[in-house]
């Protein structure tokens, strides 16, 4: 019999007294970031037009297309010059084999809500760096289970808790992107496909006799945002307007919502408050909406079924209730096209909430009954607008007020730093031939590309990923194409990311 010895583990910084087991090795973890919503009830998450879009191919994944071959994908077109397309990517090799070795339908399967609520917290934590596109950022397991409020029943232990969201995000990892996007003159666009997360899980735990981890007691999950970062999530490049940073914020009592239970209202608050907590106001049609969020086979079932239709709106009423307590939405219904007899009964007026449907329907319409085909003719084009809290307006405008601050005593700091270098070493001729030469634009070549990567510690694969190209163009980069001079077009991009002055 082993004896139990008492040891001190730390956790997040708390030394935690437990009791170890003398044969059983305590974890080391890597440094993780912190929970979200600590002491605090909104979080800053990137909103770009990339993170909403995939929050729609996360949601509607029965609306994929095939191409051929069982090759699927999902489109979103926002206009001329302006559309971004998804694919499945699970046969990185960076993915475990049974992610890889699954066929895209089977990945697209385990697409759904509880994928982009995961999604919705990967686009949280990206906002804290200021180079999300270069800077990973690792998460444990059982915080994120704290967090999504998820695998909550006693049924599952915990190893089979941590292997369900180290699954999970495997399954978000996979989705890869390509974007055609310009924007006031700014070029946008990824026309390679890359992943929107790169994803990697690590097992903490003993092993079994085939060298895997059973029941894991920890696992952390690695995450990468893709180039989309670079160019929709890039303070510095916003500034010199070649980029954009765009973001927003979302509720900790979105994460309260029972995906299971509470699907469609879970759905439409995902999708709303990525767009919505970012302006004062948004304006959708009804059908607009339930594009965004459902697959195309219910849309159609409510036109056709006259039953179903009504059970969908049903629905999506009890839907904006839950949406207007638990996050104090401020909904609007237009008059002109909202009708008083199309409103959930909680928005009418008490003298018409009390009445019974027939005798409401009577006073309004002048018959017991409901129009036919009511469903596509008067409720889908009906005009609906969310309004978040006056509060969140505040809190984005403290935030931008902050970000634009930090940039100028950045700005004020560096150059006070350049003024005082300057000063004290202006009889230094080392120093003073350092500074003529700095002056001079950098030519770049393959082999400096190649020095500069390995002394900030990237990989050749992370370098590719960073400028939306294949490790393949990176190789030939520095060794094919060692000696001669890169092409202007790649130059500004390269030198951001490896940081060549």
């Amino acid at each position: 019999m082993h004896q139990s010895t008492q040891e001190k583990q730390e956790v997040d910084g708390l030394s935690v007294k437990k009791t170890v087991s003398a044969s059983r090795k305590l974890i080391r973890l890597p440094p993780t970031e912190p929970p979200l919503f600590q002491q605090k009830q909104y979080e800053m998450i990137a909103n770009g037009i990339p993170i909403i879009s995939a929050t729609s191919a996360y949601l509607q994944h029965p609306n994929w297309n095939e191409y051929g071959n069982g090759r699927l994908y999902f489109q979103k077109i926002f206009g001329k010059s302006r559309y971004i397309k998804f694919s499945i990517l699970n046969k990185e090799s960076h993915n475990p084999e049974y992610i890889s070795n699954k066929a895209e339908h089977e990945i697209i399967d385990r697409y759904g809500v509880m994928a982009a609520r995961l999604h919705a917290v990967f686009a949280t934590y990206a906002t804290h760096s200021s180079e999300p596109w270069r800077e990973p950022f690792f998460l444990k397991g059982s915080q994120l289970i704290k967090t999504l409020r998820i695998y909550r029943t006693k049924k599952l232990t915990v190893g089979q808790k941590l292997k369900a969201i180290a699954d999970l995000a495997w399954v978000v990892g996979t989705l890869g992107i390509v974007i055609y996007w310009h924007e006031e003159g700014i070029d946008l666009c990824v026309k390679e496909r890359s992943l929107l997360w790169f994803v990697s899980v690590q097992e903490y735990g003993q092993l079994n006799s085939q060298g895997e981890v059973e029941a894991p007691q920890e696992v952390v999950i690695r995450v990468q945002p893709g180039i989309w970062a670079y160019n929709f999530l890039n303070r510095g490049e916003e500034k010199q307007k070649k980029a954009l940073h765009q973001y927003g914020l979302i509720p900790k009592q979105i994460f309260d919502l029972d995906p299971h239970r509470q699907k469609l209202t879970t759905s439409i608050a995902l999708y709303i408050t990525q767009k919505n907590f970012a302006h004062k106001r948004e304006v959708y049609t009804i059908e607009n909406l339930l594009n965004q969020i459902l697959h195309k086979k219910h849309i159609e079932q409510a036109i056709t079924d006259r039953r179903y239709g009504q059970k969908l709106k049903e629905s999506f009423d009890n839907a904006l209730l839950t949406l207007k307590n638990i996050l104090d939405l401020e909904i609007e219904f237009d008059d002109k096209t909202y009708y008083q007899w199309l409103r959930p009964v909680w928005s009418l007026p008490e003298n018409l909430a009390n009445t019974s449907t027939k005798e409401r329907n009577q006073q309004l319409l002048g018959s017991k009954k409901l129009p036919n085909h009511y469903i596509i003719n008067h409720w889908f084009p009906a005009f609906i607008s969310f309004i978040p809290p006056e509060n969140v307006q505040e809190k984005l405008q403290k935030l931008k007020t902050f970000e634009a601050n930090k940039d100028k005593n950045t700005d004020i700091s560096n150059s006070r730093k350049f003024s005082k270098s300057v000063k004290s070493d202006k009889n230094d001729p080392e120093v003073e031939l350092s500074q003529n030469k700095s002056s001079q634009p950098v030519t770049l070549t393959g082999t400096l590309v190649k020095q500069r990567r390995k002394a900030i510690g990237m990989s050749q694969a992370e370098l590719a990923q960073a400028m939306g190209r294949s490790q393949s163009w990176v190789r030939d980069l520095e060794t094919k194409l060692k000696e001669q001079i890169i092409k202007p077009k790649y130059v500004l991009k390269l030198k951001t990311i490896l940081k060549i002055a």
